[in-house]
């Protein structure tokens, strides 16, 4: 464990701002520019009495800084134990189409994946109709748990016609999709459609995601076309909630 390191400058009682905002704005800076923890590392602030003293008040004005704090969600509090810097939430733009290896690699993360399950299925029918398949066609259905820096993030359980990679259970399909679909079957992806949705964990997905019990998350439901409109990916993901937000881009022209 570590403990943030912070400026100690006493509240300018000149100063027009309240002394508890004056102290938020130090902790949000102190915070701000703090190295992210490891995983299952926690980085704690000083004690009530420590920051009164800091920053020359008392522990009334030091609780208030930290009450704010805690409700834009920058903190978090364990009862007997110290108050610690809540680990920075992830922004996603939904706008762009990207895989989700070059997206950890992008920001200096070590991308990992365990492959949970490989099979060759017969579709579920809105599958089947969403990659435009004939009554008989098979999919494979892969499942995996991705991994930054070795911290769990994502599941994603993921639908390929069989006609388009038949032998697509003797590749490597711990690395990126999209690498196998440009270099080994001459695949491009081109566009997508996505569904967003908020649930909670199964029991599973908790498990498989070091998350506690009814832990909320985002499932997304993603189908990729080729340039030439052919559906060729199904895809059902789900992300952390206390890790992810995510975005996109808008405009009136």
């Amino acid at each position: 464990m570590r403990i943030i390191n912070i400026n100690p400058t006493p509240v300018r009682k000149e100063d027009p701002l309240p002394y508890y905002y004056q102290i938020v704005h130090a902790l949000r800076e102190a915070i701000g520019e703090s190295v992210e923890p490891e995983v299952n590392e926690k980085i704690a602030l000083p004690s009530e009495p420590e920051l009164s003293e800091l920053f020359s008040v008392n522990r009334g004005t030091v609780r208030h800084a930290l009450q704010v704090l805690e409700r834009e969600g920058l903190i978090f509090k364990e009862k007997g134990k110290g108050t610690f810097v809540r680990r920075r939430r992830v922004e996603m733009d939904l706008s762009y189409l990207c895989s989700t290896t070059e997206d950890m690699r992008n920001r200096g993360w070590k991308p990992g994946t365990k492959v949970i399950e490989v099979s060759l299925v017969n579709p579920r029918e809105h599958i089947q109709e969403s990659l435009n398949l004939e009554e008989n066609e098979k999919v494979w259905e892969i499942y995996r748990s991705r991994t930054a820096n070795g911290e769990p993030i994502s599941l994603q359980r993921v639908f390929f016609p069989y006609r388009l990679m038949p032998d697509l259970d003797k590749k490597d399909i711990k690395g990126s999709f999209y690498d196998l679909w440009l270099n080994e079957y001459h695949i491009q992806p081109f566009d997508g459609e996505q569904t967003i949705r908020t649930r909670l964990a199964t029991a599973d997905e908790a498990k498989l995601l070091n998350l506690g019990k009814y832990s909320p998350i985002f499932e997304i439901t993603r189908i990729t076309y080729d340039a030439n409109g052919t559906p060729f990916e199904y895809l059902i993901s789900v992300w952390r909630g206390d890790r992810y937000d995510f975005c996109v881009h808008l405009s009136a022209s």
